[in-house]
């Protein structure tokens, strides 16, 4: 079964980690999630600048930091919003000239560039999606609330995500909470119990929920948007939706690390990125959303009527961006997640 989800781990090695052959040149070295830039892309890129590409992959946001942290010697990393301003106060990141970023005109301003309190570009959005419910019609009926992820009448036929942050979203949202809630108390006994007994009907906490979802061992899952709609591929009866209690909006993004090789190359690889055709490219392989406005205008980008993957204005209302308690919770989630997994 091949990869289908951008949270899958796949170690490529040898050749087949480049965009081509590699040799006798400059070669870039990125650090992302799994499955989630077009083989076509680097290919591209490759034979624009004679420059090849090799990569290595990450599960999970905290693999990433602890890597950075670390001085490994990667150009370029693909964070998650929330993690951004954890990694610029840790000095992780180096601050991109916008004099060397041409196509930041191309992206739509509801998704510009991560800017900082002083200042300065650290970040340019990648791709953009929601974390919904997955569901096999043929199976399960439409499901309206994030309960149906407690649902007893389909024990051993749920999935959520293999993610700290977003088991505790589901369930808060699933309890009518803030998403970002700062009650402890209410975190620990009214979310928590939920989540014991959700582990009792689960068939998995799953980083890879799409690959189960097609293969039928999985009914309904918590899923990113656009796993899913690469897995309808394989399976036709899978559908996608945002649930009536809302969902998390999260933004991609492309970031240079201070400790890159080679930071001058990593700038022209982000440019790149922004191109409308490639950054359409991207998003039509990838099925994620783009942030890139021109690419949406030019008509370039198949799936840009399709609410599912960008939500009308009133959908929009009910997104929430995490901030996966950097703060004052953070403490309490953490144990408590930790008891989940080891109970």
């Amino acid at each position: 079964m091949p990869g289908l989800s951008r949270r899958s781990f796949h170690r490529l090695l040898g050749a087949g980690a480049c965009a081509t052959a590699c040799s006798g040149g400059t070669t870039l070295a990125l650090y992302n999630w799994g499955d989630y830039l077009a083989p076509e892309v680097l290919t591209r890129f490759t034979a624009a600048t004679g420059i090849g590409v090799t990569q290595d992959y990450y599960l999970a946001e905290a693999e990433l930091m602890a890597k950075l942290a670390s001085g490994a010697a990667y150009d370029v990393v693909f964070p998650i919003d929330y993690v951004l301003e954890r990694m610029r106060k840790q000095a992780l990141l180096v601050p991109l000239a916008r004099d060397k970023l041409p196509g930041l005109a191309n992206l739509d301003p509801q998704f510009g560039p991560w800017i900082a309190a002083d200042n300065q570009i650290y970040a340019v959005p990648y791709l953009w999606g929601t974390t919904g419910i997955g569901y096999d019609s043929d199976h399960v009926e439409a499901p309206t609330s994030w309960k149906a992820l407690f649902d007893p009448k389909y024990a051993g036929k749920i999935s959520v995500i293999d993610s700290k942050g977003d088991v505790f979203d589901q369930a808060l949202l699933a309890a009518g909470m803030d998403i970002n809630s700062t009650d402890k108390p209410a975190i620990r006994e009214r979310v928590y119990p939920m989540l014991r007994a959700q582990k009792d009907i689960l068939r998995a906490y799953d980083a890879n929920p799409a690959r189960a979802l097609v293969s039928g061992e999985t009914w309904i899952a918590q899923i990113d948007s656009g796993d899913l709609f690469r897995a309808q591929k394989q399976r036709p009866s899978l559908r996608y939706v945002i649930p009536d209690e809302g969902a998390v909006l999260w933004v991609d993004y492309l970031a240079i690390p201070a400790s890159a090789p080679m930071p001058g190359v990593a700038v022209r690889f982000i440019d790149f990125l922004l191109d409308p055709e490639i950054a359409a490219l991207n998003a039509n392989a990838l099925r994620f959303a783009t942030p890139n406005l021109a690419a949406i205008t030019r008509g370039l980008v198949a799936d840009a009527g399709d609410q599912a993957l960008y939500p009308s204005p009133e959908t929009r209302k009910k997104l929430f961006v995490s901030e996966q308690w950097f703060g004052q919770t953070e403490a309490v989630v953490d144990a408590l997640w930790l008891e989940l997994r080891s109970a």
